[in-house]
């Protein structure tokens, strides 16, 4: 969004500006940008470009208005999602009286033309009306902020002598002669507000900026409807935010490009097929002209289902590989805590990934929190199969939003990638005023800024990456290697190994997770290095290419069988690594790495700025259940301090019909603690337990068989940040095992006279005895089918009755399909187009359940956002279940069921069924309950044909 606000800039003097306090609830201290401008005030961040890649910055408020020398901050902003788009055609100019007024084919008037400033240099007027019900599903349906939602803005567009021009009605009162004319934002620089033209009464709610597409008949109003780009924005660059002086962004004095990929009608301002790429070629092809140093930001993002080779990661990748002078900082993801969770396009191996850093300063200012040190925010996503992210940074802040918002403190990865962004700004703005001026390379300013990076105490590598950007450090070292390799002909590194994890088995990092087997001394893992030359790289370059390397390993129990290594030419490296699985016998998770130095030349020796390439492995020894510990497990008297994890990995035995996980704590008042369940892929599965030893000092969650594939699974326990104390706490996992016959009830025997019965057959497969009940209800009814398109908008309609709860709608599409994705929006909406629910794809896999306001007929949208840009054919698993009001009870007696003995139980329908529709189900559950102490619970689905078929 754009404000144009009037204010009286006072310029003062470079050293004045940035040698004063920072503000804490803007963290510019920890990464060392406060210091390093103090220093060297020049370097601020002067000439560079930073692109916003968002929902759209909004360039009117305090912060986003100037830079430091008076000049406009915001130079470009373009709205790829296509949302701001209003058509318009050819008007019919009538003169009546002494007035003439344009017309479109619908009757509209707008009336004042003759009055304008400019006029068509063809005598042709062209005509659209932007009507305020575009804005019904976004968070300001009211744009003029005048109380009512139906208000229609009538523009005309016509070319001049030198160039194409808009008048746009800002006050709907038809007349246009009192509006100025406005022209494609970059060439003016113009951003207009709707509303009345009193400014004592007349509040800003949203900026816009203007885009003219004459080929198309087209207009674009730009602007943000969920405040995520400005926010963004303010952290990498803000200046004089909330007209504070001394409350800046990371640069201060670097420009801001914003090209708006998210469509702020959809959830989470999901980006629209082909948005996320269209824009990064735009801004690359900026890039190609500028005359400057440029470095993109994007705060977006999905969960990543095979990392690293998603259509978007490859994407990103072949871009920074042919565009070797430009930068791209990602946020990692707010899919954490748990291992494996990095985000799409996050993995992308080329760009900067970034954590969120929670510091002291900020939990502090911020959020009223007295951390003792840094921590990682609990939700900033995590490596595993990849050596992500890169860095962290600080992921809170307080910095610029729209006027209609009131939400200034965000926190996110998405808050942690601005601040690398401004970092690299910043860099790049010192590299370029040196004398002679350094060359910008993309790759040399990655290996400084990781190379730099200040590790946190207390965590893994796949936690915080290389550690936090240090700007002072990494400049020091950017210069190093651009001064001491001025003639390098190689891009980087691409390591590959063995990784079952992915379908050919090849990856980037040593990664067990999969039934206790690690690589030992006679089952070596081979690591192979090969050398990524540079695209103008001489075949007799490549062919002569020779570098030697020092190995060492930051843990004892990772081994090698060698010191040293060479690559020759283009052929690869071969390092082959072990584990020492005598120091691995504890649960939990091992991370550490081999280490490549530089073994001579200019750049030699085993210290951090020699480090030229590194091998990650990673070990998970999950607990096991078996008949020895009866599938029970306890770790009690657990002490964690605020802002802490403590990881569990478990291991899903055969044969087991559900689970139990408790907590319990009687100490520690004023203490939180929350919980996540990830499973063998890093995928959260939603897990409502926690305590709160004030209210609640004792929970359990319950899970069935269907929720619990096989593999290693990862329970974190986290102590809230703001907790005053540590807390102590036990906790318990279980598991029953009962073999249920059948797994799924398919029919029920209905005799006259009588109500629906049927029985189970259900074997207990413990050593123990289990005492329970049988219980369960009709919910209502199921339809399951796959469902196939080839575009990315399918409406779904549904009916509601009056007996209808809820419906709930299950959609799985394939993993591959998932990963020419980059985001996939569903919407709920009545006939009116009004949207009543929005939600979106994090996996390949989503639920949602609506609550009908009243019966009737809505539809559901599926809108996938294809990377390409070009829509391609797709499926999905679809299953609709339409939850009644009136549900069925299903009653048995209790039971016995004595170790390896088989028992039928019987029960019955209190009710009788009803005749589903055609290719519909009767669906519901039985769930047998245990009555001792574990309180198992285990689910067998009801699915019954009762059509009349």
């Amino acid at each position: 969004m754009l404000f144009r606000l009037c204010c009286c800039l006072i310029v003062l003097s470079l050293y004045s500006l940035f040698s004063q306090e920072s503000f804490p609830f803007l963290d510019i201290e920890k990464t060392g940008a406060a210091d390093f401008i103090r220093q060297n005030p020049d370097y601020n961040g002067d000439n560079a470009v930073i692109i916003i890649l968002d929902t759209g910055v909004d360039m009117g408020v305090d912060g986003l208005k100037y830079l430091p020398d008076g000049d406009i901050k915001v130079i470009d902003a373009q709205d790829f999602s296509r949302e701001g788009d209003i058509y318009y055609e050819k008007a019919e100019k009538i003169s009546a009286d002494e007035e003439s007024y344009l017309q479109n084919s619908a009757g509209f008037r707008l009336y004042g033309i003759n009055r304008l400033k400019f006029q068509p240099v063809d005598s042709i007027y062209y005509i659209g009306v932007l009507r305020e019900e575009k804005f019904k599903n976004t968070t300001i349906p009211d744009i003029d902020n005048n109380g009512k939602s139906n208000d229609q803005f009538g523009f005309t567009v016509f070319e001049t002598e030198d160039d194409w021009v808009a008048y746009i009605d800002l006050d709907g009162d038809t007349h246009i002669d009192d509006e100025e004319a406005v022209f494609n934002y970059k060439k003016k620089y113009q951003s207009i507000q709707f509303g009345i033209k009193d400014n004592k009464k007349k509040r800003d709610m949203a900026s816009f900026a203007v885009n003219i597409f004459p080929e198309d008949y087209r207009i674009n109003f730009h602007y943000d409807g969920s405040g995520h780009a400005t926010h963004v924005a303010g952290i990498a660059a803000g200046y004089h935010i909330f007209n504070q002086n001394g409350l800046n962004g990371i640069a201060p004095g670097a420009k801001i490009i914003s090209l708006k990929i998210g469509d702020c009608r959809l959830s989470g301002g999901a980006t629209t097929s082909g948005s996320m790429l269209r824009a990064y070629e735009y801004g690359l092809a900026f890039a190609k002209k500028y005359d400057g140093p440029v470095v993109f930001n994007m705060s977006f993002g999905i969960g990543s289902e095979t990392e690293g080779l998603a259509e978007m990661d490859l994407m990103l990748d072949d871009m920074l590989a042919e565009n070797p002078d430009v930068f791209f900082c990602l946020s990692a993801g707010n899919e954490g805590p748990g291992i494996s969770t990095i985000g799409l396009p996050a993995a992308s191996k080329l760009s900067l990934s970034v954590g969120a850093l929670n510091t002291v300063s900020s939990a502090r200012n911020v959020y009223g929190a007295n951390l003792r040190t840094d921590k990682l925010f609990v939700f900033s996503s995590r490596g595993g199969e990849l050596y992500k992210p890169d860095v962290i940074a600080p992921g809170a802040a307080a910095s610029t939003i729209p006027f209609f918002s009131t939400d200034e403190i965000k926190w996110g990865t998405s808050m942690a990638s601005p601040q690398a962004a401004g970092a690299i700004a910043l860099i790049m703005s010192a590299a370029v005023q040196q004398n002679p001026p350094l060359t910008i390379d993309g790759a040399l300013l990655k290996k400084a800024v990781i190379n730099s990076a200040i590790p946190v105490q207390n965590y893994l590598l796949i936690e915080q990456g290389h550690g936090v950007i240090n700007i002072p450090k990494a400049f020091k070292f950017y210069k190093k290697y651009v001064s001491e390799l001025t003639n390098d002909i190689l891009l980087g590194y691409n390591i590959s190994t063995l990784s079952p994890i992915y379908e050919n088995e090849r990856g980037q990092t040593a990664y067990w997770r999969f039934g206790g087997y690690l690589p030992d001394a006679g089952h070596k893992q081979r690591f192979y290095i090969d050398p990524v030359f540079r695209e103008n790289a001489s075949a007799n370059e490549r062919h002569s290419f020779y570098r030697s390397f020092n190995l060492s390993s930051t843990a004892s129990w990772l081994k090698t069988n060698k010191n040293s290594t060479y690559i020759k030419g283009e052929q690869s490296a071969v390092v082959d690594v072990y584990f020492d699985q005598s120091q691995l016998r504890n649960p939990g998770v091992y991370c550490a790495k081999i280490n490549g130095f530089l073994k001579d030349g200019w750049l030699s020796g085993d210290n951090p700025e020699n480090l030229e390439f590194e091998l990650l492995a990673t070990a998970v020894i999950p607990v096991v259940f078996n008949e020895q510990n009866d599938w029970y497990w306890k770790s009690s008297n657990i002490d964690l301090d605020a802002g802490n994890i403590h990881r569990l990995f478990f291991e899903i035995p055969d044969e087991f019909s559900s689970a139990v996980i408790k907590l319990n704590s009687s100490q520690n008042k004023n203490c939180v603690l929350r919980s996540y369940l990830f499973d063998p892929k890093g995928i959260d599965v939603p897990l409502n337990l926690y305590l709160n030893p004030e209210k609640r000092d004792f929970d359990i969650a319950r899970i069935s068989k269907n929720d619990l594939k096989p593999g290693i699974w990862e329970l974190d326990l986290y102590a809230d940040f703001r907790n005053e104390s540590s807390i102590k706490f036990d906790v318990e996992i279980s598991f029953s095992r009962l073999k249920i016959d059948p797994e799924i009830v398919d029919g029920v025997d209905i005799k006259n006279g009588d109500m629906p019965s049927g029985s189970i057959k259900v074997t207990n497969k413990s050593r123990t005895l289990f005492e329970g009940r049988l219980s369960g209800e009709i919910s209502g009814i199921q339809r399951e089918r796959q469902i196939y398109d080839n575009s990315d908008l399918l409406e779904i309609p549904f009916a509601i009755d009056q007996n209808c709860e809820k419906v709930t709608f299950d959609i799985e599409v394939p993993v591959g399909t998932f990963n020419q994705l980059t985001d996939f929006a569903v919407n709920i909406k009545d006939y009116s187009d009004k949207t009543l629910k929005t939600d979106g794809f994090t996996y390949h896999k989503l639920s949602i359940d609506f609550y009908p306001p009243e019966s009737g007929d809505y539809f559901l949208e599926l809108i996938p956002a294809f990377a390409s840009g070009y829509s391609k054919e797709w499926s999905a698993k679809f299953t609709e279940s339409y939850y009644s009001f009136n549900k069925i009870p299903i009653d048995a007696a209790g039971f016995e069921l004595y170790p390896g003995v088989e028992k039928t139980i019987e029960f019955s329908i209190k009710g009788n069924l009803q005749v589903a529709p055609e290719n519909y189900n009767v669906f519901g559950e039985l769930q047998i309950n245990s009555n001792t102490k574990n309180y198992h619970q285990v689910k067998i689905p009801i699915k019954i044909d009762t059509s009349l078929d």
